[in-house]
């Protein structure tokens, strides 16, 4: 006859606890003495099924297994699955966040095309997750992927991206919490110019107004340091409607485009970054009382933060 064998590891593992406490069930014990014999077995180290290290065990545990085993037998000492079994607990909850900012930014990409791109970036080693892993904790936080628009509705929107850093910057203006000087409350107007490619700030800047001076001090601090973009990308707002910035492009052979009126969603990646600022700055700085501290919070927020994050948009 072939050797009787535990049939899979949980057999293993239940037989093994039945052995540390088995003897016990079969014994009467007095007021007392069963807590005694478990501090008892508790101070004893063992060594599990498949397992080249000893260990010990509480009491807690150890009486646990004991009233399991007088009630329902062996089988009752089977360890059942894991509660969080097949969800991702090699990942930091860094890479957790990253891919579900990924999947908020992607629906439309596929679980493998992700895992890909994070493994290339340096991001995930390779086979640390699963694909079916990835998309049981996109479909727990209710991020199963959609299907791009076949083209049947009336407007259809499709990602783009420029091909190379320099090839095309977004600018605009964000209304910033007010100044409190004294018993005044200052407008706070935040001009910030986006690098489409890398989504790198080329430019930002708190100020009192937003006219087209203040955009073109800022535009000459970015081309200084960066050169100058193919193309401008900006709204239709008067504060880049004027003659000044457009003969300016077209000295500096930069193409200018705007936008179309009433259209923000065209204008999605400026208003993603407004979007993260206010949550990872404006909206915490509490009362501010000058524009030099509040750009001294701004620049912070872009070196430490900004700047040093994966980008759920750029897939990480």
């Amino acid at each position: 006859m072939d050797t009787l064998k535990p049939k899979d590891h949980a057999e293993a593992v239940a037989l093994f606890r039945s052995e540390v406490v088995g003897a016990l069930t079969r014994r009467e014990l007095d007021h007392g003495e069963l807590h005694h014999e478990l501090r008892l077995l508790s101070q004893k180290r063992y060594r599990l099924p498949g397992s080249k290290l000893g260990r010990c065990f509480s009491v807690p545990t150890l009486e646990r297994w004991y009233y399991r085993y007088k009630r329902g037998g062996l089988e009752a000492l089977r360890p059942g699955p894991r509660s969080d079994r097949g969800r991702a607990r090699e990942l930091t909850e860094d890479q957790r966040q990253l891919l579900l900012d990924i999947r908020r930014e992607h629906r439309a990409a596929s679980v493998p095309l992700i895992l890909r791109t994070l493994v290339a970036e340096g991001r995930l080693q390779r086979g640390a997750i699963s694909a079916a892993t990835v998309r049981r904790l996109y479909v727990d936080a209710g991020l199963d992927r959609i299907a791009r628009r076949d083209g049947s509705s009336p407007k259809t929107r499709l990602r783009w991206q420029a091909e190379r850093p320099g090839a095309l910057w977004h600018a605009d203006v964000c209304h910033g919490p007010p100044l409190v000087v004294g018993e005044k409350k200052l407008p706070v107007r935040i001009h910030g110019i986006l690098d489409d490619a890398s989504r790198y700030v080329v430019a930002l800047q708190a100020m009192h107004q937003e006219r087209e001076l203040d955009m073109l001090h800022l535009m000459v601090r970015a081309l200084r340091k960066h050169g100058s973009p193919d193309v401008l990308y900006l709204d239709n707002g008067s504060t880049y409607r004027g003659d000044i910035l457009r003969l300016g492009c077209e000295r500096l052979a930069i193409t200018l485009l705007h936008a179309a009126p009433y259209d923000p969603e065209a204008r999605g990646k400026m208003e993603r970054f407004w979007r993260t600022l206010r949550e990872g700055c404006l909206d915490h700085l509490g009362r501010q009382t000058s524009l030099e501290a509040l750009q001294r919070h701004l620049d912070a927020f872009l070196a430490e933060h900004y700047h040093r994050a994966p980008h759920a948009a750029l897939l990480g």
